[in-house]
């Protein structure tokens, strides 16, 4: 997979199946999350564990978002990202 399919990819799953802040499906929201998939596939590209893909996002969701945490959420998105990643490969 190309790094572009693979920024697409992340994208996509960060919109639809993390999404902290609910904009899932709504219509000009696609890109909320855009911003955090590179940093995702870096990330990836590096073999990063995926507690450390975990911790990232919730980082985000406390930090950036100012939301409360959802550990097992990011660690099952992390989970995902990780797994289709490899299947690129």
């Amino acid at each position: 997979m190309s790094s572009i399919a693979d920024l697409q990819m992340i994208q996509i799953i960060l919109h639809w199946a993390w999404d902290p802040i609910g904009v899932r499906g709504i219509e000009g929201a696609s890109d909320e999350y855009d911003m955090y998939a590179l940093q995702v596939l870096k990330l990836l590209e590096t073999d990063a564990p995926t507690d450390e893909i975990a911790n990232y996002l919730t980082a985000i969701v406390c930090d950036r978002i100012g939301l409360p945490s959802n550990p097992d959420r990011d660690s099952d998105v992390a989970t995902m990202l990780s797994q289709l990643y490899a299947i690129g490969r």
